[in-house]
Parts: structure tokens; C-alpha cells; sequence
């Protein structure tokens, strides 16, 4: 009996006609292949298992299942009542782990399900529609439900071509992962893993990007075969006759994977005497503990911060932790920074010069302020956005959207006791100050008199350590000349220079 149901009007062709079912994920055409008995493929059929192992064959293969069986309840987290979706490409990899899986789970009556799922880029035209046709059919064979399917539109020739494919590929694995509620398998081996850690080292990557993958990530995609070897898995396959089929763009010399695989690493086993695949798998191992151990350290410290965007200069004086601190600080910022914007980062916090900034992408900046470093999200200091407000004798007034500042007549000769050190509050003279007052944001080129003769407010604000971002947010009470009195919460920058006793009192507070 066949059935076909259409949920989206496409030219979609069918990978193998049989009994099917069509659905839509995510706005990608799906094709539901299921069935039990062993279709052909073209010109050769799926074989069936091989008669009679030798018990040696018997062990191996019960081993290697025993691994897999391990990794995916230990390091994935999988446990047999789990659905999975495999991301099944049709080759020699995931094929096996498709052989792995039903073998694992066939064990035992109650385990949850297994879901083939197979992305047709269509980016190598019929063989592409040849992987299609493949999966499916190999699905069907092993009794396992598959979703086919293909990008809404097509993937684009600009940029990196391998890159966008890749994530078109995980985007419709999760997709599928969520409809089905299930974690995805996919079949990277311990060679992948040692290939993946030459090219992070090429590329001059630190203990973090030297781990390279992890068993399970954060998005469910789980990799149970990172400890099996791409030899063992492909003896597995001849033991229990899986069929595959050959991308011959892995085996393309130009792509710098490829080379990797069957020029460096071989050669590098033959140079050294040891399987330097297994070495560096086991490096990316260890390095993985050791930076999540690091990681936690590094949060700890950072959570103690009493603001996510400030970072005292002073937790970088380590020279062998600070780029880590530094890192990690960023990320949280939402920011992905390169090696040398951290470590530019590093330098001006350690300069010993009180300002100094390094510039990010997306207008994002670091700035030295003094005694930690800031970071924040637009390149350019944001201008006040308000004007000048008559400040009355006495009575008071709102300036800036966050500044109060009122002014009351005091006693002739009146000394405020014990408020002499208050920012934000000040005693003058009304002798010295021409009315009407008024409050307004500063300007550049604004100047103070002081006791011995003038300065310039800038250069106040800098001996205040006061930083040049949270300058615009200052407001200044002016007199009717123009010539600045006060500025509210910064010591020191009263007019002489000092608080004295006269009769204008003048009181400021941040609502």
C-alpha cells in the first residue's frame, strides 16, 4: 500500500518511490521514508549482514557497540529511553553509526526510537540527489523512520560556500531534532577530532579552540563516536556489511581537511612512531578539563564584579591568566573578540596610563578609565541632549532628566559644619556670582577660576578621575556671564577652588 501527502506545493522529487509520507519542518521540503524490507539503489542493493562471524569478529563488534553504547549515555547523556536523530549523510561515518544505533537499541524492546534525518544541498547536482536516494533507502532497510530534505532557497555561491552549508545542515538537524523532541547524533570519529586540532593549531588557537569538540553541546547535538577510530568504525562496517557512499569532495586535495587527513597526520604518525591521531585526540581531552576548570574560575571572578561592563585593571596583573580574564569578560559583553583585540586590551589596562582605548568591532570600544577598564557598545561618547535652564535664587530646578539642583539664600557668613567634603554641596559668596544662574551640560573649552588664577574644567575632571565617557552626563550651574560656578558631584571643581563661607548655598542630587 502506498501513501503520499503533500503539505507544501513543490517540484520536490521523491528520493526512492515507496511507501512515504511528505511533511514540512521549518520551511524545508521533508520526505518520511519508512519501510522494512531491502530495496536497490540503482544499480546494487543493500547487502545484507555477513553469515557466521569468527568469535574474534564477534568480540570486536560487541566491543565497539559496548564504546558507543557508553559514550551515549556517559558523555552524551543519552539514555535508551531518549529518541535520537542521526544526521545521516548516506556516508561511510554516519552510515555505521545508523548500523551502531539500531544494533544498540534493538537490544532492548523498550528504547526509544531512532530518526534518519538527510539535508539534499543540492550543491553537486545528481549526487547529490544519488545521497538523497541512498539515505533514505538505507533508513528504510534498517527499519528507521528518515526526513529528506532541501533548503526553502538555494545556498548562495558568496562568501564561504562549506561554511553556509554546514549551517543550513545543523539549522534543519535541529529543526527536525524539535519536532521529533529528540537529540541529534552526529558521526564525527577520534580522526575528525585530531584533524579538527591541526587546524585550530594552524590557525593559532588557544586552549580553548584546541579542545575542539566536545561529546555534547549546548544546542543537543551529541557526538558518540569521539573515542572509536575511523579504522575501527570502518572495520565495524565491513563486519556487519554496511553499504555507503563516497563524497569525492572530502577526498578533493585542495581542500585543506583533506590534506590534512591523508597528508599530515599520516605523515606525522610515520615521523614521530606513535598513532598521532590517538595523541591528539587525547589532548583535546585534556585541554577540554582543563579550560572548563578554568572557565569556572574565571566566572567566579567575574560574577563578583559589581558591574558586568567595568573590570578592575587590577585582576590583570597576572601575565599568564589576563588574556583568559580579559576573553571571557568580553564574551559576556555580547562581543566576539579576535587574539589581538585582547591582547590590545591587556596592554592599555596594564600601561599604567590612566586612559588609553581599543576599538571593537560593531562600534563597540574598551576604555582605560583610571583604575579599570570599561567596555561599552558605541564607539562614539554620547552628546547631552538638553540645554541650558535658569537655576532661580532660591528655588530649584530639574536639568538633564536626572539632576536636581536647588540654591537657598543662607545666613551672611554661614559655614556649613561637617559638609565641607560633600560633591554635592557647596557654600558661595552671591557677591561673586552675577543672576540670573543657570544650569547646563558642559561645553568645550570651559574654564574655572580658581584661587591662582584659572584651569581648564578638563583638566579638573581628569585629576577628579572623572572618565571622558561620563563627562556629558555632568551638569554646570553658570552665572550670567557664563563663567562656572559649581560642578555638582565632582570634588574640587567650585569656583576658588574651595568651599567658602558666604551666603548661596547650592545642593545637587541624582535622581
Amino acid at each position: 500500500m502506498r501513501r503520499r501527502v503533500s503539505l507544501r506545493a513543490s517540484t520536490t522529487r521523491e528520493p526512492v518511490a515507496t511507501a512515504s509520507r511528505r511533511s514540512r519542518i521549518g520551511g524545508v521540503a521533508q520526505v518520511v521514508e519508512q519501510g522494512s524490507h531491502n530495496p536497490r539503489v540503482g544499480s546494487s542493493s543493500l547487502p545484507a549482514a555477513t553469515s557466521s562471524p569468527s568469535a574474534r569478529e564477534a568480540r570486536f563488534t560487541a566491543r565497539i557497540e559496548g564504546r558507543v553504547a557508553r559514550a551515549l549515555a556517559r558523555a552524551c547523556g543519552v539514555g535508551p529511553g531518549d529518541p535520537v536523530v542521526l544526521a545521516l549523510s548516506g556516508g561511510p561515518d554516519s552510515a555505521t553509526l545508523l548500523a551502531l544505533l539500531v544494533a544498540i537499541r534493538g537490544r532492548d524492546s523498550g528504547s526509544a526510537p531512532v530518526v534518519a534525518a538527510h539535508l539534499n544541498h543540492r550543491l553537486r547536482g545528481a549526487a547529490s540527489d544519488r545521497d538523497a536516494l541512498f539515505a533514505a533507502a538505507t533508513a528504510r532497510a534498517s527499519g528507521v523512520a528518515c526526513v529528506v530534505g532541501e533548503p526553502a532557497d538555494p545556498i548562495g555561491t558568496a562568501g564561504n560556500l562549506e561554511a553556509g552549508a554546514r549551517e543550513e545542515r545543523y539549522a534543519f538537524l535541529c529543526r527536525v531534532a524539535q519536532a521529533v523532541g529528540a537529540r541529534t547524533c552526529v558521526a564525527h570519529t577520534r580522526d575528525d577530532q585530531a584533524e579538527t586540532v591541526l587546524l585550530r593549531l594552524a590557525r593559532g588557537a588557544g586552549a580553548r579552540g584546541l579542545a575542539a569538540m566536545a561529546a555534547r553541546r549546548d544546542d543537543g547535538v551529541v557526538r558518540p563516536l569521539l573515542d572509536v577510530s575511523r579504522e575501527d568504525l570502518r572495520r565495524y562496517a565491513g563486519l556487519r556489511a554496511v553499504a555507503s557512499v563516497v563524497d569525492v569532495t572530502n577526498e578533493d586535495a585542495r581542500r585543506l581537511r583533506s590534506r590534512v587527513r591523508h597528508e599530515v597526520l599520516p605523515g606525522l604518525s610515520l615521523a614521530l612512531g606513535v598513532d598521532a591521531t590517538e595523541r591528539l585526540a587525547r589532548l583535546a581531552d585534556e585541554l577540554r578539563v582543563e579550560s572548563t576548570l578554568a572557565e569556572i574560575g574565571v566566572a567566579s571572578l567575574l560574577d563578583a564584579l559589581a558591574s558586568p561592563t567595568r573590570l578592575p585593571v587590577a585582576l590583570l596583573a597576572s601575565d599568564d591568566a589576563s588574556g583568559r580574564v580579559v576573553h571571557s569578560w568580553l564574551v559576556r559583553a555580547g562581543l566576539r573578540p579576535t587574539r589581538a583585540q585582547v591582547q590590545a586590551v591587556v596592554a592599555v589596562a596594564r600601561s599604567g596610563r590612566p586612559g588609553g582605548r581599543v576599538d571593537l568591532a560593531g562600534g563597540a570600544r574598551v576604555e582605560r578609565r583610571y583604575g579599570e577598564v570599561v567596555v561599552t557598545t558605541s564607539a562614539r561618547a554620547a552628546r547631552p541632549d538638553w540645554g541650558a535652564v535658569e537655576l532661580p535664587v532660591p528655588g530649584g530646578v530639574r536639568a538633564g532628566g536626572r539632576w536636581w539642583i536647588e540654591s537657598r539664600i543662607e545666613p551672611e557668613g554661614f559655614d556649613p559644619a561637617g559638609g565641607g567634603d560633600d560633591p554635592f554641596r557647596v557654600v558661595l559668596s552671591s557677591g561673586d556670582a552675577r543672576l540670573p544662574l543657570r544650569v547646563r551640560p558642559p561645553r568645550p573649552g570651559d574654564r574655572m577660576r580658581l584661587s591662582r588664577g584659572g584651569r581648564k574644567l578638563s583638566d579638573l575632571l581628569v585629576d577628579a578621575k572623572v572618565p571622558r565617557s561620563a563627562r556629558s552626563g555632568l551638569a554646570l550651574v553658570v552665572d550670567a556671564e557664563d563663567a562656572v560656578l559649581w560642578v555638582p558631584g565632582v570634588p574640587g571643581a567650585v569656583r576658588g577652588g574651595r568651599r567658602a563661607r558666604g551666603d548661596l548655598g547650592l545642593v545637587a542630587r541624582l535622581d
